[in-house]
């Protein structure tokens, strides 16, 4: 049982990020003019997702537990949940906040014409952390389609 709801979860959470990463985000960006608004829209559902995906995570790394402790076997896919479970808190706790912040201060900046005066540079500092989010979710993505399959082939071996 614990195999067959993990995979449900599994599914849920790779089917929404595959919504909003290819879909939502891209749709908002070319329909709102305003980058920052467009931007601000865009961390604003992040941050809610991310508030999900982390509950969402921890417990298909106790389901995934209970899977290896029932079945004793496919240990790996602790790891796979683990690792997914630090990229939800990544997001959560640090890549998210980080954003929203140099967002902000780039768009008071932009504002005041003081972009790029003197000090760090918020668009090159907020760009890294974007392309750090990006690399994850691309992590995050391969590491739950693996979860999926590996799910989905000890559930039809055990149905047949």
């Amino acid at each position: 049982m614990p195999a067959l709801i993990a995979f449900f979860l599994s599914s849920l959470w790779l089917g929404w990020t595959i919504l909003v990463d290819f879909f939502v985000v891209p749709t908002v960006f070319q329909q709102v003019p305003d980058f920052f608004v467009a931007g601000n829209l865009g961390v604003a559902v992040f941050t809610k997702l991310n508030r999900l995906e982390f509950p969402l995570a921890s417990t298909l790394f106790a389901l995934i537990c209970l899977h290896i402790k029932q079945t004793k076997r496919q240990h790996y896919l602790a790891v796979i949940s683990l690792v997914l479970l630090a990229i939800a808190g990544l997001y959560l706790f640090s890549l998210t906040p980080k954003i929203t912040q140099l967002t902000a201060a780039w768009e008071y900046a932009e504002k005041l014409g003081t972009l790029g005066q003197g000090g760090e540079d918020v668009q090159q500092l907020h760009q890294s952390y974007h392309k750090t989010y990006i690399w994850l979710d691309t992590v995050k993505l391969l590491l739950l389609s693996v979860q999926l399959i590996v799910l989905g082939l000890f559930l039809s071996k055990k149905t047949r």
